[in-house]
């Protein structure tokens, strides 16, 4: 009688010991790690979008929620070390913002199952994150903040009816960037647009390509490329010296002195992105959504110009 009575206790405190270790589990806090490739205005507002939704949604640092966040200061080699940090870390979910710190968490991750959402990537499947924007794969998926080409020339063409020439400074290291130059040079002739490149393979390489368009074109235009956008106010800078104006495709920070700008909201962008993140982590056993873009596009002209 002794030993059921003992074995009775064991399997008691047994059932116990799971049913803590249990509520345990599920009351663990919701680990995100967030890699942002460089700092400025448009990536900056994706995350604080970002952050926003997540309080929003009821993630709250401190209490339910662990919060890493880590800027590569535009350097895409730091971008990588930060991601396999990252991944040993053994976080939830990484958020990655824009292409390039996606391309170094998807590399840092591939053997693993740690979701990779990226946001702020201007073309997912060119930048090989994904084989299909319907049904993005095993482990990344994420928002894009692409916008078409054509009303950007529309409403540069609008702004300014003498635009024959058209500047464009980017970084080849930026699969965004070329995927973008490759449209541009597509949709030009239709706006009766000619295109000059100019290389900026980093942000202090910026001033001097804007320069070495001056004579060669009617005005410059930033597309999405994060090496120039951090460097905008050399662009405005070098341009305005050449008499020349800039566009951006940016408009949190077209009034840097942009003449036009057309783009997407960066700050719903990063909204779209935690709601995105939070069906992931509430669904683990259900395949990554599809890859979304913005919900909505932003207009501004500079009227003192």
């Amino acid at each position: 009688m002794l030993y059921y009575k003992n074995l009775f206790q064991l399997i008691k405190l047994t059932f116990i010991f799971l049913l803590l270790s249990l509520s345990s589990a599920q009351s663990s806090p919701t680990k995100i790690s967030i890699l942002q490739l460089v700092e400025h205005p448009a990536l900056d507002a994706t995350r604080e979008g970002f952050l926003e939704e997540l309080n929003k949604l009821g993630y709250r640092e401190g209490e339910n929620l662990i919060l890493e966040f880590q800027s590569a200061q535009g350097n895409p080699t730091l971008a990588a070390q930060i991601a396999q940090k990252f991944m040993s870390d053994q976080p939830d979910v990484i958020v990655a913002i824009p292409t390039t710190a996606a391309q170094a968490a998807m590399a840092a991750t591939k053997d693993t199952d740690i979701p990779v959402v990226f946001s702020s990537v201007t073309d997912p499947l060119a930048a090989k994150l994904v084989t299909s924007l319907k049904t993005p794969g095993r482990h990344v998926t994420g928002v894009s903040n692409f916008v078409s080409v054509e009303p950007q020339f529309k409403l540069f063409k609008r702004v300014l009816p003498t635009l024959k020439t058209l500047g464009v400074i980017y970084n080849p290291g930026e699969a965004n960037s070329t995927a973008l130059n490759a449209m541009m040079e597509k949709a030009a002739p239709s706006f009766d647009l000619t295109l000059v490149m100019a290389v900026a393979s980093k942000t202090s390489d910026v001033m001097a390509a804007t320069r070495s368009l001056c004579g060669k074109v009617d005005a410059v235009f930033i597309n999405n490329d994060n090496t120039a956008l951090s460097a905008f106010k050399s662009v405005v800078k070098a341009a305005q010296a050449c008499g020349i104006p800039a566009f951006v495709s940016d408009i949190d920070i077209a009034d840097q002195g942009a003449l036009a700008a057309l783009g997407p909201d960066q700050r719903e962008i990063g909204r779209q992105t935690a709601r995105m993140v939070d069906f992931i982590l509430k669904n683990p056993d259900k395949p990554l959504p599809s890859v979304e873009f913005p919900q909505k596009t932003e207009e501004y002209i500079n009227k003192e110009n």
